[in-house]
């Protein structure tokens, strides 16, 4: 069985994501200080090249925010996450409190706050599921095109599968949307080692 048809079948890494979309939308009201809802997160493994047909094009203009997921021994990967610098603009407006100009550096102060969150939450899902110790590196906010981004974080990673794994996460406040996907560029090996801690 190929590790994508394993990865598409798993109800345990769906349910590893929801958990991780529920810890971090509580985390997210704690830092507006008002109610998030989350839609069910969707999780998909897609191939390199649809990502550009299907989610967005090579050369489109984004802000993304990379952190580095670190294991005991080793690096697990990178987490990707990319948003319109539009809508970095609104989330940002979400999370700052209201009367505040807001800078470029603060733009990106809060995208990268956002992101934080959601990847710790993540993995703390993925821990307390897998039972190994798993840390974050800190955010780091880049403005390139998205091809370039993610064909640099693959070169990084030392990745040459042809698939990309991809959680999408939706939250809701006061019916403002927060959305963004955040890709997970995993090492070489490393989803067959949480597909074996899972006892698949």
């Amino acid at each position: 069985m190929g590790l994508n048809e394993s990865l598409l079948r798993l109800d345990a890494l769906q349910e590893m994501v929801n958990i991780g979309g529920g810890n971090a939308a509580t985390s997210l009201s704690k830092l507006i200080d008002r109610k998030v809802e989350m839609d069910v997160p969707t999780l998909e493994v897609m191939n390199y090249d649809d990502v550009y047909q299907k989610i967005r094009g090579e050369e489109e203009v984004v802000k993304a925010v990379l952190m580095n997921a670190l294991g005991d021994e080793d690096e697990y990967g990178i987490f990707l996450f990319v948003v319109d610098p539009e809508d970095a603009d609104q989330l940002a407006k979400m999370i700052m409190p209201e009367g505040i100009e807001l800078t470029d550096e603060l733009i990106d102060s809060s995208i990268s706050e956002l992101v934080n969150i959601l990847v710790h939450s993540f993995i703390t899902a993925v821990m307390k599921i897998i039972d190994t110790m798993i840390i974050s590196t800190v955010p780091i906010m880049v403005e390139d095109m998205f091809g370039s981004i993610v064909s640099s974080v693959y070169m990084e990673q030392q990745q040459y599968d042809d698939n990309i794994f991809i959680i999408k996460n939706e939250f809701y406040s006061l019916g403002h949307k927060i959305e963004g996907s955040l890709y997970f560029v995993p090492k070489p090996g490393v989803l067959e080692l949480l597909l074996r801690r899972l006892g698949v």
